[in-house]
């Protein structure tokens, strides 16, 4: 990408020239009649709204205008509710060939993907139920096309871990949990809930699409992860002569249930303590790292984040300092 500032490091008045990609771009009609350009940009950084206000000063085929097609702009830094958004004073498509490395404009995860793959390998290697080491490492492993997709994808649109890669490390941060978890309820089947942990989202794999903006697929839109990922742990199953029944039926119920509540798609509530772990683990990580970026977010200033729809709060930006885990055992 040319030399030009990224998008978190843009100050309300400053001036903005160079290159993004549009997430989301809609022709809209203003109170007054007129039409203007409504967009979503983005680079790595993050994103922010754009507004065209006239769309003559759109340069060459306004059709070309599209959610994922890279655009030139040129506008000034603006606030609006506490958040920044670029008013536009001139817009135009530009190709592939002129705008140079994509990766400039994917967020992607700060973890790299070597190494959230060698731990994800280390995990499978702890197993020590066969049929869940053989049900996982034929999905993980053995379907090479799986496993590069499960380490791109990002874990959401939007809500949480909305980044290249953020699939893999959402997944990974809830087995460190569940980890923990399963050494201090010792009642719990620790390779069942570990299945169910690293198969609950594998789905978003083929729900989300996430070449250029993230968004939907078809299948995604019509059938959604859940039953997705049902329907391959199925298949999975059905390639494995004498797989336990139980266990099948065991496996489906985490992945089927870790939305945790009906109104939430998930077909079934959880009825089985691995199930519970890991609804609500899931729920508690997407939540900590939406909250975390909400913190983060600069916009507004001050002590409070902008409202975020997500979580339906404002996060708090804590001043009091953190303070680490103590260092060796803790005396009790």
């Amino acid at each position: 990408m040319p030399d030009q500032p990224l998008i978190r490091n843009l100050k309300e008045g400053d001036a903005f020239q160079g290159f993004l990609l549009a997430q989301e771009a809609a022709y809209k009609i203003s109170a007054k009649g007129s039409e203007y350009l409504e967009v979503k940009l983005s680079d790595a950084s993050g994103d922010l709204k754009g507004f065209l206000w006239d769309v003559r000063a759109i340069e060459g085929d306004m059709e070309a205008i599209r959610a994922d097609a890279f655009l030139r702009v040129k506008g000034s830094v603006t606030s609006y509710n506490g958040r920044l958004q670029i008013k536009l004073d001139k817009v135009r498509y530009a190709a592939d060939a002129e705008v140079g490395d994509f990766s400039a404009f994917f967020p992607v995860s700060a973890r790299p993907v070597p190494e959230m793959l060698a731990e994800l390998d280390g995990l499978l290697a702890s197993i020590r139920d066969p049929w869940i080491q053989r049900l996982l490492m034929d999905l993980f492993v053995e379907d090479a096309d799986l496993r590069a997709a499960f380490a791109l994808a990002p874990a959401a649109k939007s809500m949480h871990h909305a980044h290249l890669g953020g699939l893999l490390e959402h997944t990974l941060s809830v087995t460190g949990m569940a980890e923990r978890a399963c050494a201090h309820y010792q009642d719990l089947n620790r390779d069942l809930v570990m299945a169910g942990v690293l198969l609950h989202d594998v789905g978003k794999t083929a729900e989300l699409s996430y070449q250029r903006s993230f968004g939907y697929t078809d299948a995604g839109n019509l059938l959604g992860h859940i039953a997705l990922e049902a329907e391959w742990i199925s298949r999975a199953v059905g390639k494995i002569p004498g797989f336990p029944e139980e266990l099948r039926l065991q496996i489906l119920h985490i992945v089927l249930s870790h939305h945790g509540r009906l109104e939430f798609g998930s077909p079934v509530l959880p009825k089985t303590p691995e199930a519970l772990l890991v609804h609500y683990l899931d729920d508690l990580d997407g939540k900590l790292e939406a909250m975390f970026r909400a913190q983060k977010d600069e916009a507004g200033g001050g002590s409070w984040s902008p409202y975020s729809r997500s979580l339906e709060r404002m996060i708090y930006r804590t001043r009091w300092p953190r303070v680490g885990p103590p260092e060796g055992p803790v005396q009790n």
